[in-house]
């Protein structure tokens, strides 16, 4: 039985020059563990910019191959081997065995999406065996690896290899209850109040805050400097800025190891002052030094409560922890909140000043505004200015419905105070 891991592992890039950190794919075969060397040419050149982008392509591989590795005819197989004798077949076979597993778990998760999704994943893998000119059976041209799942014959197939069927058509009731699960909506200013007090650092709720603020990712925030250096030289404690100026420029290093350049209003950066550097950060700051043998760098600014950066993941973490507390405090607080919904706050504030509240609602606001959307996309980071400009739509015209004949009429790029719109919008 082969059995197959991802691990992280860091090392200098003799073609770069400079180190590279990204996930790569191990098999346990015979006795001894190798790592597999396709795959993981493939993750140094694909993913190597974004560890968790890596850790997601690894992770998709690795759930392939070892579906491969249960094959009649992969049994004889190296796992090294793998990619030149895997087709379309087995990719579309593959889609099938995970709706099986979860019709056999009753389960909404994975959905019927997220099964194509990630083998489109995995068929980008192949896409990049047949451009570097690597041999390969799965052929790129043709659809025979997509599996229907809304075929008739594909439904009954699925309901014959299941244990029991929840319907005639189980795979639509499953995606039915996945999607009930992910209503379109913003996080409530009665949500964020909650969410708020329950984190277990005040740290993860000024880190909260500064998103609802700048729109920007929780892999970005944790990068803001306690004072900049190059182009961000001007960033510093607002109590050390010129007071005048309602808002700042900021480059920000994000996604896929871009840089971009976005607003940061001048509330946030005093709420940042009044609410945790003044306060929080010096404490923390001794622990640092304490724990770390040497000075907290200028660039760090986000400390926990022990002296120690805080990192995407901790985010993360916290924000599952203070959302158990907020939901034993009131039941209503929605399940689905994330620590990113604070992220849409920003965009939609913009969308509903654009459009003068209400009239958001009326038809024409669905034809694009070019420099909105583009506006949106550079605080955001995104590349797609159709799909971001109705997304925000949506959650915008979500807004002003649910508090109809309320409008906002101060909010605009030089001055967006998302906890005032919140006060209003909530």
């Amino acid at each position: 039985m082969i059995k197959f891991e991802i691990k992280v592992i860091k090392y200098l890039s003799v073609m770069l020059g400079t180190n590279v950190k990204h996930y790569v794919l191990l098999a346990e075969h015979k006795g001894k563990t190798t790592l597999i060397s396709i795959p993981n040419l493939y993750l140094y050149n694909k993913s190597r910019s974004s560890l968790q982008t890596s850790k997601r392509y690894a992770t998709l591989l690795a759930q392939f191959y070892r579906f491969l590795s249960t094959q009649k005819r992969f049994k004889s197989l190296e796992p090294g081997d793998y990619h030149i004798h895997a087709t379309n077949t087995e990719l579309r076979q593959w889609q099938i065995y995970r709706q099986v597993n979860r019709v056999n778990k009753a389960s909404p998760h994975p959905t019927s999406e997220t099964i194509f999704n990630d083998a489109c994943v995995v068929l980008y893998f192949f896409k990049w065996l047949f451009d570097e000119g690597i041999p390969t059976s799965v052929k790129i041209s043709l659809k025979t690896w997509t599996a229907n799942f809304k075929d008739r014959r594909m439904l009954s197939y699925i309901a014959k290899k299941t244990r029991f069927a929840l319907d005639s058509n189980p795979i639509r009731v499953l995606d039915k209850q996945s999607r009930q699960k992910k209503a379109v909506h913003l996080i409530k200013h009665s949500e964020v109040k909650t969410l708020l007090s329950a984190y277990p650092d005040k740290v993860y709720a000024t880190l909260f805050k500064f998103a609802l603020a700048t729109a920007m990712r929780p892999m970005e925030l944790v990068k803001f400097p306690y004072m900049g250096n190059g182009k961000n030289r001007h960033v510093l404690p607002y109590s050390e800025m010129d007071k005048e100026s309602k808002s700042f420029s900021y480059e920000v290093l994000g996604k896929g190891n871009k840089l971009r350049d976005i607003i940061i209003p001048a509330y946030a950066l005093k709420l940042l002052d009044d609410e945790y550097i003044k306060t929080e950060y010096l404490a923390r700051a001794k622990l640092y030094r304490e724990r770390f043998g040497h000075k907290c760098p200028l660039s760090t600014l986000f400390l926990t409560s022990e002296g120690v950066p805080v990192t995407q993941s901790m985010i993360s973490n916290a924000t599952n922890y203070a959302k158990k507390l907020a939901i034993a405090k009131d039941p209503s607080f929605s399940v689905t909140n994330i620590f990113y919904h604070a992220r849409k706050w920003w965009p939609t504030m913009m969308m509903v000043q654009h459009h003068n509240g209400e009239k958001i609602l009326e038809k024409n606001a669905e034809v694009m505004h070019l420099a909105l959307t583009q506006v949106i996309m550079n605080q955001m980071g995104h590349e797609d200015p159709i799909t971001t400009y109705n997304h925000y739509l949506v959650l915008a015209r979500y807004l002003i419905m649910a508090n109809k004949g309320i409008t906002h009429e101060t909010i605009h790029e030089d001055a967006l105070n998302i906890h005032q719109a919140l006060e209003m919008f909530g």
